[in-house]
């Protein structure tokens, strides 16, 4: 395989990647909408798209043998492929995680799951794993450390927003035990989405420095 065409196949390794990282930020964001505005439609939605990310990240593992074994690679390849594994595999768990939510708006449904009082915070929330989601899609595309490093800071958003929700339901909640174990579970599921974006970004350093450290 001549290196023109092995570049080709990176290239379309991280193309694939690229497209993940919207497709995650697409499911949390249309998740959110069917969670605070008891849109059915969009819940729907988020369930039979995940289906495509899973594709996706089955066509990257498919993908790494033949990049692998048809080339002798460089170790700045080497990394690609190893964090692309990886990058795949945390892209793939931020959609099972818009599933989740969008689930529990399902769950409820025409109910809305998210009670007035707790509106501003879970909106706040939303809105914060939505940003980190972005971000992790800017980092994917441009491989830039400083951007990568600033994904972590904006995760302290998402953990902020969730220890103000577990406040709120841990301070006389009035909407019974239910509602607090679907908000509470709610917050993780939100938490742990960000979370898969900083890793995402973390492996961007590795690939990009040698080193993880964000």
């Amino acid at each position: 395989m001549s290196r023109d065409s092995y570049d080709e196949q990176l290239d379309r390794l991280t193309g694939v990647l690229a497209v993940m990282s919207r497709d995650a930020s697409a499911a949390i964001r249309r998740a959110s909408t069917a969670l605070l505005e008891v849109d059915r439609g969009a819940a729907e939605t988020v369930l039979a798209e995940d289906a495509t990310l899973d594709a996706r990240r089955a066509e990257v593992e498919a993908m790494i043998p033949e990049v692998l074994v048809r080339h002798q690679p460089v170790a700045s390849d080497l990394r690609l492929v190893v964090c692309a594994l990886r990058i795949a595999g945390a892209l793939e768990r931020m959609g099972d995680l818009a599933v989740h939510v969008a689930k529990v708006a399902l769950r409820r449904h025409p109910v809305g799951v998210v009670p007035e009082p707790a509106m501003p915070v879970m909106t706040a929330l939303a809105e914060a794993a939505a940003r980190v989601a972005d971000k992790c899609a800017v980092v994917l595309a441009t491989r830039d450390r400083l951007d990568a490093m600033q994904l972590g800071l904006d995760d302290d958003e998402v953990d902020a927003a969730q220890e103000r929700l577990l406040s709120l339901l841990v301070s006389g909640w009035p909407y019974g035990v239910e509602s607090a174990i679907d908000l509470a579970l709610l917050g993780r599921y939100y938490e742990r989405y960000a979370d898969h974006a900083v890793n995402v970004a973390r492996q961007v350093v590795y690939l990009v420095t040698g080193t993880i450290r964000l």
